[in-house]
């Protein structure tokens, strides 16, 4: 770097033609010692490099001086001007770290804070690290933790930042909502087996999220409990949530269902029933207790959890216990407080072996199963019709009062049932987390319990929001698909007029079946 002689010249210099050099001739003024300032373009990718590092003078009062407005140069103008540069090589640590040392060794409150909000858009990485920790040590406050906790977070040092939020929490006298956040987030990123004594990181996420009161920023928090109820689920129960599908394709069928109306509108007739296997497969699936029951079999925490509540030695199967709970909580939520201090262990664990789990026995969808699992193909079979048939009419009006009948039992699955289940879910999920949350001494088995209460509920909310926009402002083909979807996830349903309807489904499909086949070229 040049010396505080040539410095002061060429910052004088600067100043006098600050209206005609560019910044990056203001650059090459600072930073070389022969910058030709007549140079082309080309020539000055050859000559000029950009500095790494600065080398700022300091051993006299001249030198401090000078150096101060070069700082502000580079602040003011170079930092804007090379920005990726100089974030990567830490311009502004560099220069503030001199600040501190020989400009402003004692800074007020107010420079504090303007320094702060300089360093958060700078790069996470060990010179704005020392900083931060300069400022904590020096000055220790909340706000100065919280900020080193943040770029501890973004160097992903996980272990550090939680500190940092932790001691923060303790100073803090008013919540910090944004801190909290953070916080969340790293005990999610962390992902430690054990965050102290038989709960892990995501364990103790769920519950501190749960015991969150009013959130202000509400898709931040929901966004966070997802992530947390997620990492607490099995991959295996994750599987069968509702999968996003390629725009293209999603393009590809509208295009194609508009092309099927344009044709219905100018007098054509389809004798196609609308079905997507794609769009059907990536639809929301409802979670039942058969998919609860293998996945708590293997949560080793939660049946750990629940032994330790109820006494180990008194316990010949956690796992059929832990089975047995889940069905005694769908059934009368008030069983959680059986398991609040003091716990009657053996009378406890007697109620719950008394249990008969009702098993699920899904409906029998036949051909419409067939269809469902392998495709309308593998029913109706891929011959080729003949158009020209004399009895075409016929199968036109079958496929129409199929798809008719399939959009009206849609609806009413929509409205009469999906909708009213949505309700008890909800309600079901608030009882749940009341009497889990706080309240259970083993947080291990609360979490893990809301984890699968929320995660039922929210299938349903998912399946909801599915079917809605489908059946509302969708046409023919969408309706269709939400039909499908209807019929699959009905099967679990016990409801007096669902055999019936789908019985009635059945039999229309059978007709078509038959009038196709007889439609069909012979080989």
């Amino acid at each position: 770097m040049l010396s505080t002689k040539i410095l002061k010249l060429r910052l004088s210099r600067i100043e006098k033609g600050k209206e005609h050099l560019s910044t990056q001739d203001k650059l090459m003024l600072v930073s070389m010692d022969s910058p030709d300032l007549s140079a082309n373009f080309i020539l000055r990718l050859f000559k000029m490099t950009l500095p790494k590092q600065w080398k700022f003078q300091h051993e006299t009062e001249e030198d401090i001086f000078y150096n101060t407005q070069l700082i502000q140069l580079i602040e003011d103008e170079f930092i804007p001007a090379y920005e990726f540069h100089a974030r990567k090589h830490a311009w502004y640590e560099q220069c503030l770290m001199y600040r501190l040392n020989f400009i402003t060794p004692e800074p007020t409150q107010q420079q504090i804070n303007v320094f702060l909000r300089h360093l958060d858009q700078c790069l996470d990485q060990l010179p704005k690290i020392e900083l931060l920790l300069y400022f904590l040590q020096k000055y220790p406050t909340a706000q100065h933790a919280i900020a080193l906790a943040k770029a501890y977070a973004g160097a992903q040092q996980y272990n550090q930042a939680i500190q940092q939020y932790e001691w923060a929490q303790r100073q803090s006298t008013q919540p910090n909502e944004v801190a909290f956040y953070g916080y969340i987030e790293c005990l999610l990123n962390r992902r430690q087996g054990e965050y102290k004594a038989h709960v892990s990181d995501v364990e103790y996420t769920l519950d501190l999220l749960c015991k969150y009161e009013k959130p202000i920023d509400q898709k931040s928090y929901k966004k966070l409990l997802d992530r947390a109820i997620t990492a607490l689920l099995p991959q295996q129960l994750l599987q069968t949530r509702a999968i996003e599908t390629n725009v293209f394709s999603d393009v590809g069928r509208g295009l194609n269902s508009l092309g099927k109306s344009l044709g219905g509108i100018f007098g054509a007739r389809d004798f196609y029933i609308p079905y997507s296997k794609e769009l059907i497969a990536s639809a929301p699936q409802l979670l039942h207790d058969h998919d609860v029951f293998e996945s708590l079999s293997q949560s080793q925490a939660m049946r750990s959890a629940l032994q330790r509540l109820l006494s180990s030695s008194e316990i010949d199967s956690s796992e059929q216990l832990l089975k047995f709970l889940w069905i005694s909580i769908q059934q009368d939520p008030d069983i959680l407080n059986s398991l609040q201090p003091p716990i009657d262990s053996a009378h406890l664990i007697q109620s719950l072996s008394k249990i008969e789990p009702i098993e699920q026995q899904a409906l029998d969808l036949g051909q419409l199963q067939l269809i469902l699992e392998q495709g309308l193909s593998a029913y109706l079979g891929d011959g080729r019709l003949n158009k020209q048939h004399p009895e075409r009419h016929h199968l036109y009006e079958c496929r129409d009062e199929i798809v008719q009948q399939m959009i009206d039992f849609a609806v009413w699955f929509y409205r009469d049932i999906v909708e009213i289940y949505l309700e008890q879910q909800n309600l079901q999920l608030q009882q749940v987390k009341q009497l889990l949350i706080g309240q259970l001494p083993e947080i291990a088995l609360s979490s893990g319990l809301f984890a699968y209460q929320f995660e039922h509920y929210q299938r349903v909310q998912a399946l909801f929001d599915w079917m809605k926009p489908k059946l509302e402002k969708g046409n023919d083909f969408e309706k269709m698909q939400a039909a499908w979807v209807a019929l699959r996830e009905a099967r679990y349903f016990d409801d007096d007029s669902l055999i019936t309807r789908v019985q009635s489904i059945q039999q229309k499909f059978v007709e078509y079946k038959s009038i196709r086949d007889q439609q069909i070229f012979l080989h």
